[in-house]
């Protein structure tokens, strides 16, 4: 993998396309961090952590890589855990986000890193299907399901060109502790989400400011009972063990599921 971009180039991609919300390495000693204009602290973290925490899981399940996979990376923002995908060996990886911004930014990490094997472009959750997309052997579903409107659905469509496994990572509603009403029944909690309007650094969605958007936060149960639903025979919740990871995984506010055929 060669980068197809200067220094120059880099360093005005960076300045052009910024914020990054993903902390992504590039060539000539850049990356795309900038404590500037950085809007929270985690951005840096992000991608090196739930890799940490999340990505041993998945490769153990695929023999120890991701060599000989396809992977679709959905609401990829910037392409972070699609370069990830492909430092682990895979084939190839698509990554989709509705956010015209966030291809763009990811086409300039693809140009800038050099990476000729993923690909990226707009396309919205509900529009994913196999003659859209095509069929992927592994799925990465990051920071997606409780921005959902339709979350049945719309898992039901990223299910249905998933072949093998699909590896979650989402907010989750905390369930108190003793109540077997709470902790054992797959509960969703509506949610009326502030929306960000036009600015394309704020919004993961395609919500207009005229609009009182609706999400669903899932308890971790609900989230095991929907993958199986879907026909993933296998779905385990990963413990956090990792003291690099955020609070919230130890604090029941996030939670990361491999879910298996």
């Amino acid at each position: 993998m060669t980068t197809q971009l200067t220094k120059e180039e880099i360093i005005e991609g960076l300045d052009r396309l910024g914020p990054f919300h993903h902390h992504v390495e590039l060539p000539h000693g850049l990356s795309t961090h900038d404590e500037t204009q950085s809007r929270r602290s985690i951005e840096l973290t992000r991608v090196s952590s739930l890799v940490e925490h999340a990505f041993p899981s998945l490769l153990q399940a695929c023999g120890g890589s991701l060599a000989g996979k396809r992977v679709l990376d959905v609401a990829c923002n910037c392409g972070g855990f699609s370069v990830e995908a492909t430092k682990h060996g895979a084939d190839s990886v698509l990554g989709v986000d509705i956010v015209d911004h966030y291809i763009e930014q990811a086409n300039f990490i693809k140009d800038a890193a050099g990476l000729d094997n993923a690909n990226f472009k707009v396309l919205d959750v509900n529009d994913i299907n196999e003659s859209t997309v095509g069929m992927f052997d592994v799925t990465l579903c990051f920071g997606l399901l409780y921005h959902l409107e339709n979350p049945v659905l719309s898992m039901k469509r990223i299910a249905s060109v998933t072949k093998e496994h699909m590896l979650i990572d989402t907010a989750v509603l905390p369930t108190p502790k003793g109540n077997p009403k709470f902790t054992s029944r797959p509960l969703w909690m509506m949610n009326f989400p502030t929306v960000a309007g036009d600015d394309k650094h704020h919004t993961t969605s395609g919500w207009r400011a005229d609009e009182r958007p609706i999400q669903f936060a899932p308890t971790v149960n609900a989230v095991i009972e929907l993958m199986k639903n879907l026909g993933f025979s296998k779905v385990a919740k990963i413990e956090p063990t990792n003291s690099d990871i955020e609070t919230r995984y130890y604090k029941g506010r996030r939670a990361s599921f491999l879910a298996s055929r």
